[in-house]
């Protein structure tokens, strides 16, 4: 098994290992838009996971890049938690692009995390300080008011959700760790509408209920609105400010969905958050188009 591992990695650079929480592939793609080479990193049999190139550090996923309205809506972030590290390329870019900031990330996986400094240049930083533990056990010894800005990035595939992080339980734990002003954002992997959407307005319903203001973007604009998709939610303590808005920001502010109405389902809650069962239904609707 070692030798026909080895064999995949030096002819066609793909690699699977294990970790204690995951099954992992290693592989070295092309960007579909630049034609660059990649080192990519996927948990399931659909979408990559992480990914960054191997000649810059610029980002590769659209997602990521939206992870920054959140210094639209608060220009004077300071203190962030990332919860989710897989290959760490968006915590490295917040540190890039915010100087005098200081990020902690919550990883519950060491295995991710010794991949992400082998294979995705990875390195200590004073500025950045990883956990390795659960989210919701980390949130639970949060100080109240530490954070400018939570960003949630451990919906790791569109099927595979740690559902005790999707509940108004943990909306709340986010809540108040979060400073009078601060901002959640938050990516997704759902639809707009259709049968496909029901995680999407199961977790707006949620957080509504705990948070002030909530406002989702799509991050390909020319999707279909029923296809699945990366969505960027951001939820508000205060009434969100807008701040000065550059042509990255319009651009990107360019793409909030407006204008819709999203049927509430019950809210999600530690006793029952049935994400499995609601993702499994956009399994479903995603193979069938992709049979198509």
């Amino acid at each position: 098994t070692e030798a026909i591992a080895y064999l995949m990695w030096t002819q066609n650079r793909v690699f699977a290992l294990d970790t204690e929480y995951a099954r992992l592939t290693l592989f070295q793609p092309s960007d579909p838009k630049t034609g660059k080479k990649l080192q990519a990193l996927a948990n399931d049999p659909y979408f990559v996971q992480s990914a960054v190139f191997l000649d810059s550090d610029e980002l590769v996923f659209d997602y990521n890049r939206f992870f920054h309205l959140a210094s639209y809506y608060n220009p004077d972030i300071k203190r962030s938690l990332m919860i989710g590290g897989a290959g760490y390329t968006f915590p490295r870019d917040y540190l890039n692009r915010y100087p005098d900031a200081e990020i902690d990330v919550v990883e519950i996986d060491p295995g991710m995390t010794r991949l992400a400094r082998e294979y995705f240049r990875l390195r200590d930083d004073p500025r950045m300080n990883i956990i390795h533990a659960d989210a919701r056990v980390f949130l639970s010894s949060v100080p109240a008011g530490k954070y400018d800005v939570i960003f949630l990035d451990a919906f790791g595939t569109l099927f595979s959700v740690p559902y005790q992080l999707t509940t108004v339980e943990a909306a709340s734990s986010m809540h108040k760790a979060l400073a009078d002003e601060g901002i959640l954002v938050a990516n997704i992997g759902t639809a707009v509408s259709g049968e496909a959407d029901m995680f999407l307005r199961a977790e707006l319903a949620t957080w509504k209920t705990v948070f002030h203001e909530v406002k989702v973007f799509k991050v390909k604009s020319d999707r279909d609105d029923s296809e699945l998709q990366n969505l960027v939610v951001i939820a508000f303590k205060q009434p969100a400010v807008p701040g000065s808005a550059d042509t990255e920001f319009a651009s990107m502010l360019a793409h909030e969905v407006r204008d819709k109405l999203f049927e509430p389902l019950p809210v999600l809650t530690d006793d029952l958050a049935p994400v499995e069962y609601y993702n499994s239904i956009a399994q479903r609707h995603y193979r069938i188009i992709e049979s198509k």
